[in-house]
C-alpha cells in the first residue's frame, strides 16, 4: 500500500496522510510512502518515516520530469498493489498516475482535498476528467467536498467514495497551564488577552483577509481581543501589510509554521476557519478535539460543525458575519464552554482517525462499494 503526494508545503493534507500511515492495520497492509525530497518538507519526512514501513523522498512533478524512471523503479521494486495519491488541487497528477501504471500497480485511488469553486478552464477540466477515468476511485473528504466537485467536474458515482477526515483523539489532551503561560510570554500576549486564532496555510483561497478585516469590529466590541495567526505561505507578507493598514499589527501575532500546533489551539478562546469552500479541514477537527469554540464559514449537511450545536457557522466571505459570531462567543464563557464540549463529543463520535482508516482499508481491499452509486441505484429503482 503506497501513500503518494508531490506536495511542496505542509498542511492538513499532509497530516491526513500521516494519520492514514499511522492507523492502517499492519496485519493487512504493509505501508510505503513517497513525497518530494524538499527541505521545506523535512518535518513531513520525519512523520512518514516514523509511521510508514518504508519511505522514499522522490521529487516528481512537471518541474522535475526526469525523475520519472526513478519513480517507476521505486514503485516497481516495492511491488505495490494499491496506490493512494493525495492532491491538494483537483487537476490530478497525470504523470504520477502513468508512473504507477507502468510500474504495474493494480489499483490507484486519488483524494482531491480541495473542491472547485468555479468552472475550470476547458483544457484543465479535460485533463483532470481524463485522469479520473483511469483511476480506480476518487475519494472525497466530505459530502460538501463531493457536491462541489460533482457540479463542475466528471465524478462517476460508481467509483466515487466519501471518507471524512479524522484525527487521533489520544493526541488532544488539555495543554498544561505552564506551557500556555510560556506561549503567552513568548508572543507578548497579556494574561487577560482574549485569543482569536486560526491554523491554516497562508494561501489565497483560505479567506484569511476576511478574518483580519473582522478583527477591526471584534476589537471595537472586545478591546482585549488579539489575533493569533498560526501557519505560513505565499501571502504572509500581504496579510501582515493588511494588518498594518488596519492598525492591527500591535494586536496580531504571526507565529510561522508550527510542527506542533496543539499548544496554540490551547491558547485560543475562539478558533476561526474563514475558508469560503471547505474540504473537512484537519485543523478544524483538531480545534474541536481540543474542545475549542469554533467558527467556520462553510457548513451544512455532512460537515463537522452543526450551527448552534457544536460551533457557529458564519456567511462565507463576510468579515461582518465572522465578527458577529466571534463577538457572540467572546461575550459568553458559558456558550464557549458548551459548544467546546459538544465539539469534542462530535469528533469522538464521527471523525476519529480509526474510523477513517477502517473505511479506507475497505476501499483498498475492494470490500466497500461506493455509497454514491448505491444511492443512485436506489433512486433509479424508486423512479
Amino acid at each position: 500500500m503506497l501513500l503518494y503526494t508531490n506536495t511542496r508545503l505542509i498542511g492538513g493534507m499532509e497530516e491526513h496522510m500521516e494519520l492514514i500511515a499511522r492507523h492502517l492495520d499492519r496485519r493487512r497492509f504493509e505501508v510505503f510512502s513517497i513525497c518530494p525530497a524538499l527541505e521545506s518538507l523535512a518535518p513531513f519526512h520525519e512523520s512518514l518515516i516514523k509511521y510508514s514501513d518504508h519511505f522514499a523522498p522522490i521529487t516528481f512533478d512537471y518541474e522535475h520530469p526526469f525523475n520519472f524512471p526513478a519513480l517507476v523503479r521505486q514503485i516497481h521494486n516495492w511491488r505495490v498493489d494499491v496506490m493512494h495519491m493525495h492532491n491538494g488541487y483537483y487537476r490530478g497528477q497525470n504523470l504520477s498516475l502513468l508512473a504507477a501504471m507502468v510500474a504495474g500497480v493494480r489499483k490507484v485511488y486519488v483524494t482531491e482535498h480541495l473542491a472547485p469553486e468555479q468552472p475550470e478552464m476547458r483544457h484543465h477540466a479535460l485533463m483532470r476528467n481524463l485522469f479520473v477515468r483511469f483511476v480506480s476511485g476518487t475519494i472525497c473528504v466530505s459530502e460538501k467536498n463531493h457536491q462541489a466537485r460533482e457540479k463542475l467536474l466528471f465524478t462517476p458515482p460508481e467509483r466515487t467514495f466519501i471518507v471524512e477526515n479524522g484525527v487521533d483523539l489520544d493526541d488532544f489532551a488539555p495543554i498544561p497551564t505552564a506551557t500556555l503561560a510560556d506561549l503567552r510570554a513568548r508572543y507578548s500576549l497579556p494574561a487577560d488577552a482574549e485569543i482569536v486564532g486560526t491554523i491554516v496555510r497562508f494561501e489565497p483561497p483560505k479567506g484569511l483577509e476576511y478574518l483580519i478585516d473582522a478583527m477591526v469590529k471584534i476589537r471595537q466590541a472586545r478591546p482585549k481581543a488579539y489575533l493569533l495567526m498560526v501557519g505560513d505561505g505565499t501571502i504572509r507578507a500581504e496579510l501582515e501589510a493588511r494588518c498594518a493598514r488596519l492598525n492591527l499589527t500591535e494586536f496580531t501575532r504571526f507565529t510561522g509554521f508550527q510542527t506542533e500546533p496543539r499548544p496554540y489551539l490551547g491558547l485560543m478562546d475562539v478558533f476561526v476557519l474563514p475558508v469560503p469552500v471547505g474540504s473537512m479541514s484537519i485543523a478544524l477537527l483538531e480545534a474541536m478535539a481540543m474542545s475549542r469554540a469554533v467558527v467556520m464559514t462553510f457548513g451544512g449537511k455532512g460537515e463537522a460543525v452543526v450551527h448552534g450545536e457544536n460551533g457557529l457557522c458564519a456567511e462565507p466571505r463576510s468579515a461582518d458575519a465572522i465578527a458577529e459570531a466571534v463577538i457572540k462567543l467572546l461575550d459568553s464563557t458559558e456558550l464557549r464552554t458548551k459548544l467546546g464540549v459538544a465539539a469534542r463529543r462530535h469528533v469522538e463520535q464521527h471523525f476519529s482517525a480509526e474510523t477513517t482508516a477502517r473505511k479506507l482499508e475497505a476501499i483498498y481491499s475492494g470490500s466497500l462499494d461506493s455509497s454514491l452509486a448505491f444511492s443512485r441505484r436506489q433512486t433509479q429503482q424508486s423512479a
